[in-house]
């Protein structure tokens, strides 16, 4: 593993479905910082979220009982072209890291289809696949929530994106430290 400073972007979402062709992103978060050599916390953080304006007025708001987020968070927000400009611009050369970065890529890839955007490029990193790796029998959940728990991390209100890209942020320099030791 490198000693160098390593730059990290962490994202979270909040959507209204599972299926990242066709459901909506309302909410986006990112924490920006840098992880030095034997550190266990991000350092220079700097934190941003945004809703993300309703397509259509009219369109149902799903999976409100999960998110909380409601009609009158999204009427008046941003368009999608703005956020994500904004999003991609804080995200720059950063390794890209969420939980379940699958589940986000895909939405943020048909995001950026639909408004000519080109996606950020560098690395990417699962803190899911890492809390895995550790537990190669699945005896443990990794939901971020237990993850949290189990590292005495408070996410605060789970499936709030800023929430979860802070808390992300936190697990992540421990489960890296966790992968040197195991390695």
């Amino acid at each position: 593993m490198s000693l160098a400073i390593r730059h990290f972007a962490v994202i979270d979402l909040e959507t209204g479905g599972l299926n990242g062709e066709s459901d909506p992103i309302y909410q986006v978060a990112a924490v920006c910082g840098e992880l030095h050599p034997n550190e266990t916390r991000l350092a220079n953080i700097s934190t941003w979220s945004s809703m993300i304006r309703l397509r259509r007025p009219w369109d149902a708001i799903s999976a409100q009982h999960i998110h909380g987020i409601s009609r009158r968070d999204l009427l008046f927000a941003p368009s999608s072209l703005q956020v994500l400009n904004n999003l991609f611009d804080r995200i720059g050369a950063r390794e890209i890291v969420a939980h379940n970065l699958a589940f986000d890529w895909k939405f943020l890839t048909t995001a950026a289809q639909m408004n000519d955007l080109q996606l950020p490029n560098g690395p990417h990193l699962c803190t899911l696949r890492l809390s895995r790796r550790l537990d190669p029998d699945r005896q443990r959940s990794h939901r971020l929530s237990d993850i949290c728990k189990r590292y005495g991390i408070d996410i605060g209100r789970s499936h709030d994106a800023l929430h979860d890209a802070v808390a992300t942020s936190e697990i992540l320099p421990l489960l890296l430290r966790d992968q040197r030791l195991t390695e």
